[in-house]
């Protein structure tokens, strides 16, 4: 037997006993199940099922992975105990369990992709301070969740992670990646609006606010009235995209506004030949002229116009304007009919934080809720969401980057053994092509 025929049969020979091997040593290690319903791995580490009869459950000290989906639409548990071994999570872990209404999460380091979506019941997390990551739709559609709080380690929050909670007032954060005011999400430095809370019914910007980022207002359908302040110069495509805002004011220091899609307010307070006079003209919104003595305004499907209201003699609140009543400072720019910041309560300033956010922790975060939910049959349609770091975060569309842990039990020796497989082939084959060519060669000599 040739020296390359020999090696080839080693190898191909040492991949099928190191397969068998594996195989034998995965089937040795026989799953255990507890007397409270929790089937570990043998080693006790690893939740791979629960088959328990719920209420409140606490999972077992020594645990440190649970699997994707253990506790995926059972609606027996109420309460969720996890001890602070556990580090790694898979994904819908408790998706669709619709009477969980509170949840420890020991110690995890991520909030994968669909954690909690639907839990309809859920009014408290307990967001541990090694958590980095919040996933696409992780608690989308958690709709008596009343408040949530980011811990400091957390560097990236998926678009749609707070998608459909009906209830959400408020997201406190306080990080190098994160800040909030007035219960809505921002970046660090508070110069770019990320998430307005979906159970709003009304906002004050923060005084550094310079953009209105994309998706921000998206998953809000309680504001009708938005007045942005002058401190802003941009409105992100589809910002105000699937929103409920029917009137805003935008004031002259805005000078780009991307697309809305389908959005249309039925009024655009603004000044002429300003990015609000083009974005209403190029969406036939009805847009009404702020400038001084103007007077008017105008409905681009028909180039009629009509008198505004306002007068040489009311003008809109300027700049810096001394006569300024309005007791909220938020806003230097023009107010619009409703304003949302100068309506009911009167005290909707900038120094009116909601009390959340200013006990908000570096260390530890939390979600809560009282409020009961009224869309009990929420379905989570948004795909998968893209992860939006601190900065501007403009990668809407792109992949969901949170880690995918403990969804797979392939192991990785396999590859190794297919490895050696078809190298040992590889071999054989080179072996008996240069003997074919050697024998053809010695033929085409005689």
């Amino acid at each position: 037997m040739k020296k390359s025929t020999r090696t080839g049969w080693i190898l191909i020979t040492l991949a099928l006993v190191m397969g068998v091997w594996i195989f034998t040593s995965h089937n040795s290690q026989a799953d255990q199940t507890t007397n409270a319903g929790f089937v570990l791995s043998d080693d006790g580490s690893r939740l791979k099922s629960y088959q328990g009869s719920g209420g409140s459950v606490t999972v077992p000290s020594g645990v440190t992975t649970i699997d994707a989906g253990v506790f995926a639409n059972n609606t027996s548990i109420t309460n969720v105990s996890l001890p602070s071994s556990v580090t790694t999570l898979g994904s819908r872990v408790f998706s669709g369990a619709t009477n969980l209404r509170s949840v420890t999460l020991g110690r995890v380091t991520s909030i994968p992709a669909s954690t909690f979506q639907n839990c309809m019941s859920l009014t408290q997390v307990s967001i541990p301070s090694t958590v980095t990551s919040i996933g696409s739709q992780a608690f989308y559609g958690c709709a008596a969740l009343g408040s949530v709080s980011v811990p400091g380690g957390v560097s990236s929050i998926s678009a749609n992670a707070f998608g459909e909670c009906n209830n959400l007032t408020s997201i406190s954060a306080s990080n190098s990646f994160y800040s909030s005011y007035d219960g809505c999400l921002y970046n660090a430095s508070g110069s770019r609006l990320i998430l307005v809370p979906p159970g709003k019914s009304s906002i004050s910007f923060s005084n550094n606010l310079r953009t209105i980022g994309a998706g921000s207002f998206s998953y809000n359908r309680n504001i009708r009235t938005v007045s942005v302040p002058s401190s802003a110069d941009a409105i992100e495509s589809g910002a105000f995209t699937n929103s409920s805002v029917s009137s805003i004011t935008i004031p002259k220091s805005v000078v780009s506004i991307g697309s809305q899609g389908s959005w249309k307010p039925s009024e655009l307070y603004g000044y002429q030949n300003s990015a609000a006079s083009r974005f209403a003209s190029a969406n036939n919104i009805t847009f009404i002229a702020l400038d001084p003595g103007s007077g008017s305004s105008s409905n681009s499907d028909n180039g009629s116009s009509s008198n505004s209201g306002i007068t040489n003699n009311d003008d809109p609140d300027q700049p810096g304007d001394d006569d300024d009543s309005d007791s909220d400072s938020n806003n230097d720019d023009p107010d619009g009919p409703s304003n949302d910041n100068n309506g009911g309560s009167g005290n909707n300033s900038r120094n009116n934080r909601d009390g959340s956010n200013s006990n908000s922790s570096r260390k530890n975060g939390s979600a809560s809720g009282n409020a009961s939910y009224n869309n009990g049959g929420s379905s989570a349609n948004g795909g998968s969401g893209s992860s939006i770091a601190g900065g501007r975060g403009k990668t809407y569309n792109g992949k969901d980057y949170t880690p995918k842990t403990a969804d797979t039990d392939l192991d990785p020796r396999y590859a190794m053994c297919g490895v050696l497989l078809l190298l040992g082939i590889f071999v054989m084959v080179s072996g008996n092509k240069r003997k074919l060519t050697l024998v053809s060669k010695e033929k085409k000599e005689n």
